[in-house]
C-alpha cells in the first residue's frame, strides 16, 4: 500500500489521490488500510517518513564519521547533488510547493525528518571538526545551511518556475561540488590546517 501510495502521489499529487486509488493499485482493502494507517493522512505520513529516511540515510553516512572535512563534504555534497536532480525528487518538490499550504502538518513532518534532519547532521559534523581544531566557525547551523545552498544552487527556484536546468552529468556534479567545497573550506579552515585541505597558506 505504501509503494502504491508513493507512486500515486507522484502521479496525482496529494489532492488528486484517493484511498480508492491506493486500494485499487495495491490490491488491499479499505479495512486493512484503516487498521494500518488510520486513514489517508496516516498513510501519507507513513509514506513520507519512509521515503525521507531512505533519502537521508545515505547522506548521513559520510557525516557520522570524523573523515577530514574535504573528504566528508565532497562525499556528502556529491550524494546530495545526485539525489536532488532525479525525476522522482523533482516531481515531489513541485508537489510540495504547489500543494503544501493545504497539507501543512504533513509538510512540517517532511522537513523535520528530511531536510532539517540532514542539515542537523551536517551542523553536528562541522561542530566536531571545530572541536578538532580543523575549522573556525561561529554558527554551525548557519554554515550547514550555506554549504547546502552552494551545492543546490538555484535548482529549486528554477523548478518552481517550471524552468529546470538540463540534467547535470556526473562530471558536472563533481565540478560543482568541488568548487563549493573549495570556497566553503578555504573560508573556514584554520591556518594550521589550510595546507591539508588544499587552500595554501
Amino acid at each position: 500500500m505504501m509503494d502504491a501510495a508513493w507512486t500515486l502521489i507522484l502521479e496525482k499529487g496529494f489532492s488528486g489521490l484517493t484511498l480508492n486509488d491506493v486500494i485499487s493499485r495495491s490490491g488491499g482493502s479499505r479495512t486493512t488500510l484503516y487498521e494500518a494507517f488510520g486513514g489517508k493522512d496516516g498513510l501519507f505520513e507513513a509514506v513520507m517518513m519512509e521515503r525521507c529516511m531512505e533519502f537521508s540515510a545515505e547522506l548521513h553516512i559520510s557525516l557520522e564519521t570524523d573523515l577530514p572535512p574535504r573528504d566528508a563534504l565532497t562525499d556528502f555534497g556529491t550524494k546530495l547533488a545526485k539525489k536532488i536532480v532525479t525525476e522522482e525528487v523533482s516531481r515531489f518538490t513541485q508537489i510540495l510547493y504547489s500543494e503544501g499550504q493545504h497539507f501543512l502538518p504533513l509538510i512540517e513532518k517532511f522537513f523535520e525528518i528530511g531536510p532539517d534532519s540532514t542539515r542537523k547532521h551536517l551542523s553536528d559534523y562541522l561542530s566536531r571538526q571545530q572541536k578538532l581544531g580543523r575549522i573556525t566557525i561561529d554558527n554551525p547551523d548557519h554554515a550547514a545551511e550555506i554549504f547546502e545552498a552552494m551545492v543546490i544552487g538555484d535548482w529549486q527556484s528554477r523548478l518552481m518556475k517550471h524552468n529546470p536546468r538540463p540534467p547535470m552529468t556526473n562530471e558536472q556534479i563533481e565540478q560543482r561540488v568541488s568548487c563549493a567545497v573549495d570556497i566553503f573550506l578555504c573560508g573556514l579552515t584554520t591556518s594550521d590546517h589550510r595546507d591539508t585541505v588544499g587552500c595554501g597558506s
